[in-house]
């Protein structure tokens, strides 16, 4: 990146943001709604949460160029994402009635069963995860006694995220996001396969118009930590919902209340 063009992101930055918070279309790469920017206390912070988007940069307001070299934001993996697609093995595979316990867990849930697969070597209901129309991860759910109860077969997915529309609900795992968008199918939901954001989670996060965090009810605390590095990071309007059980139990009175956050 040429000391020219860092120029012009901060100088744009410090435009857009001189009035205090900013956040709107990145006019670098073109994302909607991607681009933040923010000056406090003599710093100016902004970012693009575009995927494959290298603008971005902490400085103080009256750095010297050379300085603002040596903080220049490096060049991130995100440029040239582009996993491989899962070689899916054979002991994975499309559950027959024979499965019964693939049923009973499908069941249960009242998960759609045509879109899973059925792990026969470790009892794991399979969560595939596609990017651009490729398989290239899954999370498998143990339905026996195999540990550990969830299981990573790629590692190569940062999210889980299904549904459509510009709200998304953020949720702890894929059977919870299923269900979140089987219960309010106008939301899209994303699972963090994880236990904290990262900045992939974030860039997508930014995609949409609002997000709603609603985590397992013992994990409040967490739920109002995410609310706040969501909205701090990327302007969309962010809410922490309190839940009464997991959402995949399907409270009503919970998914009452994520309705009405959706409309």
């Amino acid at each position: 990146m040429r000391m020219s063009d860092w120029k012009k992101h901060r100088e744009h930055a410090e435009a857009v943001s001189a009035s205090g918070f900013h956040r709107g279309d990145c006019p670098f790469c073109g994302g909607r709604n991607t681009f933040t920017a923010t000056q406090e206390t003599g710093r100016l912070q902004y970012n693009c949460y575009k995927l494959g988007c290298t603008v971005g940069g902490i400085f103080d307001t009256d750095m010297t160029a050379s300085e603002i070299m040596r903080h220049m934001r490096p060049a991130q993996e995100l440029d040239v994402y582009d996993p491989i697609t899962m070689e899916i093995p054979e002991y994975v595979v499309e559950p027959g009635l024979e499965h019964k316990k693939f049923h009973r867990f499908v069941k249960r849930w009242a998960l759609p069963a045509y879109s899973l697969m059925y792990d026969v070597k470790d009892e794991r209901v399979v969560f595939p995860i596609h990017y651009k129309g490729r398989m290239i991860d899954a999370v498998g759910r143990a339905v026996g006694d195999k540990l550990p109860k969830w299981y990573r077969y790629t590692g190569a997915a940062d999210y889980f995220v299904t549904g459509s529309g510009t709200t998304i609900i953020v949720v702890e795992d894929v059977i919870s996001a299923i269900v979140a968008t089987l219960e309010v199918p106008h939301c899209a939901s994303m699972a963090i396969l994880g236990t904290s954001l990262s900045d992939k989670h974030i860039a997508k996060l930014g995609e949409y118009d609002r997000v709603i965090v609603a985590l397992d009810p013992d994990a409040l605390q967490k739920t109002i930590q995410f609310r706040r590095e969501i909205e701090s990071w990327t302007g969309v309007d962010t809410h922490a919902l309190k839940l009464d059980d997991d959402i995949k139990y399907r409270v009503q009175e919970d998914i009452e209340r994520i309705e009405e956050l959706c409309k």
